[in-house]
């Protein structure tokens, strides 16, 4: 069964992450905004400089980047 936004991947994005992004002008916690992002959140999480708070583990990164490649299911 593919990911999904709700189940999977809005669950990763802590409230702080989201306030942070907020301020750059997109919501971690809009599917819509997520999409749009996708591939510039990506580089950031794995280059480890997103979030601002630290890291996120490599299995989370590896799940945001298989719900890309399985189309970013809502």
């Amino acid at each position: 069964m593919a990911l999904s936004f709700a189940n999977d991947i809005r669950p990763l994005f802590r409230k702080g992450d989201i306030e942070c992004m907020k301020d750059y002008g997109f919501d971690l916690s809009k599917l819509s905004d997520v999409r749009m992002n996708a591939a510039n959140i990506y580089r950031r999480l794995s280059d480890k400089s997103m979030p601002e708070d630290g890291p996120w583990p490599d299995a989370n990164i590896s799940k945001f980047k298989q719900w890309m490649d399985e189309g970013m299911v809502e």
